[in-house]
């Protein structure tokens, strides 16, 4: 059985990790590396969540992810949209990122 024909009793929806990457990028967070995990959707899209994001003017966190209809694909979304936040500046502080939960990786 596929497992996107699991009967779900209720649950939204499902989603299986198919990827976790870690990335240096010494430029935009100089001091760490920060993950990447890959997720396939039920609906065989791709969905790629990092474990760290940029606060807004505000303070308040800025989450993005990458889409895409392969693995890969959805993993360089992500990468090319964090990078281009990342470049966007150079002088990056601690508190200018917001960390998820570690557990979540």
């Amino acid at each position: 059985m596929d497992w996107r024909a699991i009967d779900l009793h209720g649950a939204a929806s499902i989603s299986r990790v198919v990827g976790l990457f870690e990335i240096c990028d010494m430029r935009g967070i100089p001091w760490t590396k920060y993950k990447i995990k890959v997720l396939e959707q039920g609906s065989q899209d791709f969905l790629a969540v990092p474990n760290v994001c940029v606060k807004d003017a505000n303070g308040s966190p800025d989450w993005i992810a990458g889409l895409g209809r392969t693995e890969a694909e959805a993993l360089q979304d992500l990468i090319t949209r964090l990078g281009e936040t990342l470049s966007s500046r150079t002088d990056w502080q601690e508190e200018d990122f917001e960390w998820s939960d570690p557990q979540d990786f």
